[in-house]
């Protein structure tokens, strides 16, 4: 059975902290934050996640919380869990974003930038493809689901209280980042792999052949090649991105203890 709601002082605080909670996890999700989804409906649809997720969570934490300035704490500490939990998701994205713009630094489209209408700048087109086909299979493997489940379920292992931070579980950071750009690597590897190899055969034939101008030759030789294997290699990023979706849900659950 679901807590009744009174409508006292503790329930309008308790209901007050769950959307901000939520609200600010909806402003750094990457499926949600994109610029093009209009902010009413943001809006709108942070008030029904929060109205929905209120009767279940547990607000014992907050009896005899004195409405003085400890609200601006609990305010503040609720943004910070919301933040840090939509961070955790970006990063997500953040890993296909790298790999991009190393697919496009090596086949020569690192000047072929586009508006990114998600993070509000320019990214290269490669970039652009490769954080589409990400999303489609994030979609896919109900990844949305498995991060609103955690945001649910963060409010068992971060209940509304009064209680501090552990800034101790925040060393995890700097493993998380690595782990993030290590994956970046792993998706790019097959065209950097592929276009190094052609770059070393187009400099033996240069060598070989003088008549040859290696310089003009290997620029669409490098894009014909890269694309080649971009496409051959995309099965491969199903499992791939299955793998870097599961490090970063470990990676929520760690980040919520820390509160």
């Amino acid at each position: 059975m679901f807590p009744s709601f009174a409508a006292n002082e503790n329930e309008i605080l308790a209901f007050a902290l769950v959307l901000i909670r939520v609200t600010s996890f909806l402003v750094s999700w990457p499926v949600f934050s994109v610029y093009s989804v209009p902010n009413q409906a943001k809006v709108l649809f942070a008030v029904l996640l929060a109205t929905l997720l209120f009767p279940a969570i547990g607000r014992e934490g907050l009896s005899g919380v004195d409405l003085g300035h400890e609200i601006v704490w609990l305010s503040v500490k609720e943004a910070a869990v919301g933040l840090a939990l939509g961070f955790v998701t970006r990063m997500f994205f953040f890993a296909f974003s790298i790999g991009g713009n190393l697919v496009s630094t090596y086949v020569g489209l690192g000047s072929a930038q586009v508006f990114n209408p998600s993070l509000g700048a320019q990214a290269t087109t490669m970039e652009q493809f490769y954080v589409a086909v990400a999303t489609l299979i994030f979609l896919a493997l109900d990844g949305h689901h498995i991060f609103l489940e955690g945001l649910a379920k963060s409010f068992e292992i971060a209940p509304l209280s009064m209680a501090g931070v552990n800034l101790g579980a925040f060393q995890a950071a700097t493993r998380f980042v690595t782990d993030v750009c290590v994956a970046g690597i792993q998706i790019s590897a097959p065209v950097m792999a592929a276009v190094f190899l052609m770059n070393v055969f187009m400099g033996i034939l240069g060598r070989t052949v003088p008549q040859i101008n290696v310089l003009v030759t290997s620029l669409p030789a490098n894009i014909l090649v890269g694309f080649g294997v971009m496409i051959l290699s995309l099965p491969v990023l199903v499992p791939e991105t299955e793998g870097i979706m599961r490090s970063m849900a470990e990676h929520l659950f760690v980040m919520m203890k820390s509160f």
